[in-house]
């Protein structure tokens, strides 16, 4: 479904009182916002991959050929509150609940201190969730770009709706050396080709 919104922004953190934003811009705020003096209970952080659920999650997939060559190189989404996942998949499209390339391989789950960022401004699974929604609204009227504009800036830009300070390189760089691998036949299935394309080459050379 495509949403026929305009790209928005805010500042999370405060801004000019004299400011007027409009109506959406306002509510949205207030939504995220919350009651800084109030007290919220845990959010349910439980992961579940059989069921490809991964709550307060920045989640990573293979693409075939190019992560073969390159590991670094993937698909990037973010998870809500409730564990689904959302991917800016192409032009004009976020998915949300099933993954462009399906298995989840490798996530990073917020720390407790990002958790608390969240908490100071209101109910953490409220914040999260329209802080994507919002991410979610706005690249859904972008077109897609594999260099400036794609899975990684929709992340990012949906961290940042919610207060954080992560940009699309740290989004990745928390994923590979935070994150955790899901299981080890999804961490074969991602890097194997390129362990074996690699020691291809190694031997070639060596024998040639």
């Amino acid at each position: 479904m495509k949403y026929c919104v305009a790209d928005v922004s805010f500042d999370l953190e405060g801004g000019d009182e004299d400011a007027r934003p409009s109506d959406e811009h306002a509510e949205m705020k207030n939504m995220i916002g919350g009651d800084d003096n109030s007290s919220h209970s845990m959010p349910d952080m439980e992961i579940d991959p059989r069921n490809e659920r991964y709550p307060f999650s920045i989640v990573w997939g293979p693409l075939p050929c190019l992560t073969w060559c390159m590991p670094c190189v993937g698909h990037m989404g973010i998870a809500d509150s409730r564990g689904r996942v959302h991917d800016f998949a192409g032009p004009y499209t976020v998915n949300t609940g099933h993954f462009m390339t399906g298995r989840v391989v490798m996530y990073y789950q917020i720390n407790k201190q990002e958790l608390e960022l969240l908490k100071a401004k209101g109910e953490p699974g409220r914040v999260w969730d329209q802080a994507i929604a919002l991410g979610d609204r706005t690249y859904s009227n972008l077109m897609h770009n594999i260099c400036c504009q794609n899975c990684h800036h929709h992340t990012a830009q949906c961290t940042k709706n919610a207060g954080m300070k992560i940009n699309w390189w740290q989004a990745a760089v928390l994923v590979f050396f935070k994150g955790k691998c899901v299981s080890m036949d999804r961490t074969l299935f991602a890097f194997g080709p390129f362990v074996l394309i690699a020691v291809f080459i190694i031997l070639m050379s060596i024998l040639a």
